[in-house]
């Protein structure tokens, strides 16, 4: 897949040379294609709508230069066309004042390309004087690491580095009114009309720490527990008071069972944090390990458990952030998964051995032993089927850590240098999290009955699944199908239907995660297996939203397999394809630069010019689709050729009109069609006979032009080889334009 992206990024994301504010120059089309773009009328619109803009920026009509921009941006669909006029558009935000809208194009430009140094820049400006000085530094950081040299943002660097430790200053020497409601929470002289004057917006603590009144603590920490469960910056804000924590720790070495359970449960919210985790692994972990040991009471043992978990894996997937000592952390999770593998333990229990694995299963060691655990994997997967359907969110967490599915941030080499320089910490990799450790695991997953457990999963009542469980279920899904191999497994297991709601219900990225799965799908299977009945339409809708330019190019490519799939097998379905409003993208795409997209998307077209509505789309005056069509076919990429000479040969043998017009689009028609009938690959010789056939069957006139032409060689070249096993469809054909030929009275048969 990274090879794939790679190829992408090479064809796409080419950044501009030229170094002024706005750019007028675009990305080249191959010699052939770029005769169709220059008469197509949304581009050439767009371009001029460009240049028009330019004028106006140059002229200081910024409003108008805006709008010219915005108007382009509705017809283009290339590209590094919408990444110039997102990023001219930017440049005119910045002259306006219009900040957010300059920070918002400039951000559409860099998802095109995520290295546009300009539009790094334009970000940058907008954010500062939004006042997001941390963003705009981040966006001026990366314009410094791809140009070092550039005096412009080695200033901005110091400006903005300066202006945010400045910001910082001011923040923290000016207390909030929760600030000054904790400090009276610690003040023993504070008198309680103190505390109702300050009137805290989201609750009033009624107790203070007092070291001979345990009681008044408990109650303390109960708060501080609830609040830690709330607002993320207020709760970080408490524990950075003085004293919180260490009252934690402090009570969790009481004698008293119900000191304990609050103590630790407040731990537990407390350690979400890194820096509060290793406070509390250096302070408290000897207490928490104590109390595990030591308790007999089940509640505060299982909480106990899981708040070591979540110490543990404290550091996250960062290999160098390791918590405990080696082993540590598969001790605890060994323990958990005999909990699970009990099942004289109550379910309530086990779910609590669940949410601990969903912890530690971020350490790579962890899931690689519990995926070869087939027992713990299969009592997991029956706990997610119960009617018990609060442990959905920790199973669903725990397969996404086992199968490596969550997002993992871009790793800059010039900026891990740059880290390593500064002596700042650079994430590392466990070795266990490498490409083949995690197809093993997704194999051995599928082997324990994974699939039907999601399936399960999916069926859950909407107020249990929650939008955040059906993105974690998309994500395990998208990582389970990645194999080609595995997906008919998938589909027999029924992971296709279960697919479909997970692609049409939920968050944004968990609907794209589920859509690009059934893509993979929809590419390699019987779409009456996978999708069986009236579900199959339901795919299409999810498969056209891949289409989108904001996806990526592995996206855009899979969903035009899948929808090519589709609409091989009905005109019903061609129909809703239509219907989706999805012709215009697959056209967009046969123009594409890169030739496996455009191969997809001309042989999605050859499946779909067999509907009638489509052909009338070709008929209609003032359109180049039949003129890309025949370019296409005098491609040098032989997939690409095979494709579009499908969808030719299918064209001109549905309307004669379209054989006469196959002649006008270009000159070079009959030169492109010879090389057809001469290709060494026997599947586009065949399609190119077939085009000659249809030429020859539509008039007699037509017929002539192709006979006082080099044609009628090579068609009696072809017809006289011997018809083996592998040539027999290709002589055939040729021998029928050969007889089409005797009909008209051009030649006599040979005696």
């Amino acid at each position: 897949m990274g090879g794939w992206e790679k190829q992408i990024e090479a064809g796409w994301l080419q950044g501009l040379t030229d170094t002024g504010l706005l750019e007028t120059k675009e990305r080249g089309f191959p010699e052939e294609v770029s005769l169709t773009m220059s008469t197509s009328d949304k581009m050439a619109d767009a371009v001029r709508l460009k240049e028009e803009g330019n004028k106006y920026f140059q002229n200081q009509n910024y409003e108008e230069a805006s709008r010219s921009y915005s108007q382009a941006l509705k017809l283009a669909k290339d590209k590094a066309l919408l990444a110039t006029l997102y990023r001219n558009r930017a440049a005119c935000g910045l002259k306006m004042e219009s900040y957010a809208q300059a920070a918002s194009d400039a951000s559409k430009a860099i998802d095109i390309n995520a290295s546009d140094i300009k539009a790094l820049f334009r970000r940058c400006q907008a954010l500062e004087q939004l006042g997001k000085l941390d963003q705009a530094f981040k966006d001026v950081q990366r314009c410094a690491t791809l140009e070092p040299k550039n005096q412009n943002f080695q200033e901005t660097l110091r400006r903005l580095n300066s202006s945010i430790h400045e910001k910082l200053h001011v923040q923290f020497s000016t207390d909030s009114r929760v600030q000054k409601m904790f400090e009276i929470l610690l003040d023993e002289k504070s008198e309680t009309e103190k505390l109702e004057k300050n009137e805290p917006p989201f609750f009033v603590l009624r107790g203070k720490f007092d070291p001979q009144n345990m009681d008044k603590n408990v109650h303390a920490i109960q708060t501080v527990s609830g609040v830690l469960q709330g607002p993320f910056d207020l709760g970080n804000q408490l524990l950075g008071m003085k004293g919180v924590m260490e009252m934690m720790v402090a009570l969790c070495g009481s004698d008293r069972e119900q000191d304990q359970l609050v103590a630790v449960e407040a731990l537990i919210h407390a350690s979400t944090k890194l820096s509060r985790a290793t406070f509390i692994i250096t302070n408290g972990v000897t207490l928490l390990k104590d109390i595990y040991k030591t308790t007999k009471n089940e509640k505060i043992k299982i909480r106990t458990l899981v708040g070591l978990c979540k110490l543990g894996s404290a550091g996250g997937t960062d290999y160098g952030l390791r918590q405990f000592a080696e082993g540590s952390t598969e001790k605890l999770a060994k323990q958990c998964r005999k909990w699970l593998c009990n099942a004289n333990i109550d379910a309530r229990t086990r779910r609590w051995a669940v949410e601990g694995m969903a912890y530690l299963t971020l350490d790579a060691d962890v899931k690689d032993d519990f995926v070869q655990d087939i027992p713990a994997l299969q009592a997991m997967f029956e706990l997610a089927k119960t009617s018990d359907k609060t442990i959905l969110y920790s199973v669903a967490t725990t397969l996404v850590n086992c199968t490596n599915s969550y997002d993992v941030k871009e790793v800059i080499p010039e900026l891990v240098q740059l880290a390593k320089f500064s002596k700042q910490h650079v994430p590392e990799e466990h070795p266990k999290d490498k490409k083949d450790f995690v197809e093993k695991r997704v194999k051995r997953l599928l082997k324990a009955g994974v699939i039907s457990a999601l399936a399960c999963m999916v069926k859950a009542d909407s107020a249990i699944l929650t939008d955040q469980t059906k993105e974690l279920l998309a994500r395990v899904f998208l990582a389970l199908c990645d194999s080609a191999k595995d997906r008919g497994t998938i589909v027999a297991q029924g992971g296709g239907k279960a697919l479909i709601p997970l692609a049409l219900e939920g968050t944004d990225v968990g609907k794209v995660k589920a859509a690009h799965a059934l893509a993979k799908i929809a590419a390699v299977s019987n779409p009456d297996i996978a999708f069986p009945g009236e579900r199959v339409y339901e795919v299409v809708r999810p498969l056209v939203r891949l289409l989108d330019t904001q996806r990526d190019g592995l996206q855009n490519y899979e969903a035009l397999l899948g929808l090519t799939k589709l609409s091989g097998r009905s005109d019903k379905l061609r129909q809703k394809i239509i219907k989706e409003k999805a012709l215009p993208d697959i056209e967009n795409y046969m123009f594409e630069n890169h030739d496996q997209l455009r191969q997809a998307a001309t042989e999605c077209m050859c499946n779909m010019v067999v509907n009638k509505e489509v052909q009338e789309r070709f008929l209609a005056d003032g359109n180049d689709r039949l003129k890309l069509v025949v370019l296409l076919c005098g491609e040098d990429d032989d997939k690409v050729q095979n494709a579009a000479a499908g969808a030719l040969a299918m064209l001109t043998a549905s309307h004669k009109r379209l054989c006469h017009k196959m002649t006008q689009v270009t000159a070079q028609w009959l030169e492109i069609l010879q090389r057809l009938c001469l290709h060494d690959r026997l599947s586009v010789q065949h399609r190119g006979i077939v085009i000659a056939y249809n030429l020859l069957a539509a008039d007699q006139e037509l017929a002539r032009k192709l006979v006082e032409s080099e044609m009628l060689e090579i068609l009696t070249f072809v017809g006289k080889q011997e018809p083996d096993e592998k040539r027999k469809q290709v002589v055939e054909a040729a021998r029928d334009c050969l007889i089409k030929c005797m009909d008209y009275g051009f030649i006599k048969p040979f005696s």
